[in-house]
């Protein structure tokens, strides 16, 4: 140990009681006033702790008074909670965005060790916003938590504990159900009248799914015919849309003739729609396999356009982008799939009563459909594409019955459920319930719309 003058030893107490003396009073008591006392205090005291520095360097004194002047420094400066936005870059793991948000090499392994318990990591995409909670003292700034949401329904925090280890912990964020009513003119399109009410496209091509048992949209629509719908969506209790909603009640004008459909839940579990009358819409086949289509050549004699020369044409094609997806037209077995010929990929689906449908020139099917495959009416099976001898994007569809192929537009195809007895009784009961619920949300959304106030004089 080096040689220190006797008096420096005398000092060292001194300023330590000094400095303590500093710390009681700005901590241990309140208001402005003494906060103010002591922190004149401690700058007094502060010249003859510098002329001591040199003396008792690397003494026991030194760190004596290095504690105490963090200790003033905290009592002066007090911490804070700082909270911060950080988004996952491209090619970024967790620990990368912790540290570049500032936090520790080790704080950051040891955080997303931790996520890594409740989260698979390779799920965490670029873009993801996290927000970041730091303590702020006088000397540095320490990691606390991290909460981010990688879907609206779930929300994941990493929090630090007394031990300085870190914790993960998933909460689920409640998904309330919230009816929506709106309606509409049909311009061009039922997608357009639907985007113009501001409807989900999703609601839209539901509605379609639900009508195309009996109604062709390419034909059977025109320019000012007009849709109503209700709907509950799923949202969170922010407000904000989550997953697809479920269609309660919606009518189509079609021609000054007014079309109904009622949602129906059973006691089972399972739900259909009806119409006024307690009929099902749902039929044995659906008679336009896509949301979104155009008959570009019907059931007949044509001349074939690749061919030259006049052919039976056994089916209906429907002109569609590439990509569109292509739905099972009824409940069945596939017989059928792979590339066939002319037809390029090409899929047979068994039904019931003798009944067959087909499917052809797609541009890739279902990764779940093989042959012996069970399929639900209105289930993805395939895309729209080109294949096989086509001259562009399109689905050729097919029915047969009982071996025979006749024009899936024209055939009768037999009906669903008939509500009878107590069901049908309740039905039309509920009927009213659902159109005053309709009406009254239509006209709220009316009264809701801001009146423009002319700035005329």
């Amino acid at each position: 140990m080096g040689f220190v003058r006797a008096d420096t030893l005398h000092t060292a107490p001194v300023l330590k009681i000094i400095a303590v003396s500093a710390l009681a009073l700005s901590v241990g008591l309140s208001g402005h006033y003494v906060r103010q006392q002591a922190a004149i205090m401690a700058k007094s005291a502060a010249p003859v702790v510098m002329s001591a520095v040199d003396a008792i360097q690397g003494s026991e004194p030194a760190k004596i008074l290095a504690d105490v002047n963090n200790a003033i420094d905290q009592a002066l400066i007090p911490s804070e909670m700082v909270m911060r936005d950080a988004t996952v870059g491209s090619g970024q793991s967790f620990a990368d965005m912790l540290s570049d948000a500032g936090v520790s090499e080790n704080d950051a392994a040891a955080a997303m060790n931790s996520l890594a318990r409740v989260y698979k990591l390779n799920k965490l995409r670029a873009g993801q916003s996290v927000t970041l909670t730091f303590n702020r003292t006088a000397q540095a700034e320490i990691f606390e938590s991290a909460v981010f949401q990688p879907e609206d329904t779930q929300e994941i925090t990493i929090t630090r504990q007394q031990d300085g280890a870190f914790a993960s912990s998933t909460k689920a964020i409640p998904i309330i159900r919230e009816r929506v009513a709106a309606k509409g003119e049909i311009r061009s399109s039922v997608f357009e009248a639907g985007e113009r009410a501001g409807v989900p496209r999703a609601i839209m091509a539901e509605m379609i799914r639900v009508y195309a048992h009996d109604v062709d949209f390419q034909r059977d629509i025109h320019s000012g015919d007009s849709f109503e719908v209700l709907y509950d969506q799923p949202k969170t209790t922010q407000g904000k849309s989550v997953g697809t909603g479920s269609i309660i009640y919606a009518a189509l004008k079609i021609g000054g003739e007014v079309k109904p459909i009622y949602r129906v839940t059973f006691s089972d579990k399972t739900v259909d729609y009806f119409d006024a009358s307690g009929r099902s819409t749902r039929r044995a086949i659906l008679r336009t396999p896509l949301a979104v289509a155009r008959v570009t050549s019907g059931f007949g004699m044509r001349t074939h356009p690749l061919l030259g020369y006049s052919k039976m044409h056994q089916g209906v094609d429907f002109g569609a982008p590439t990509g569109t997806p292509i739905f099972a037209a009824g409940s069945g077995v596939v017989h059928e799939v792979g590339f066939k010929g002319g037809y390029g990929r090409y899929i047979l689906i068994r039904h019931n009563n003798g009944m067959e449908t087909a499917y052809a020139h797609m541009s890739r099917f279902s990764n779940r459909l093989y042959k012996g495959a069970k399929v639900n009416q209105g289930e993805v099976i395939a895309y729209v594409g080109s294949s096989g001898r086509s001259t562009g994007p399109h689905l050729h569809f097919e029915v047969h019955i009982n071996g025979r192929q006749v024009n899936p537009l024209n055939v009768k195809m037999p009906t669903g459920r008939v509500l009878e007895g107590a069901q049908l009784a309740q039905f039309k009961s509920g009927q009213s319930r659902i159109k005053g619920e309709f009406l009254s949300l239509v006209e709220k959304k009316a009264d809701a719309k801001p009146v423009k106030v002319s700035s005329k004089r």
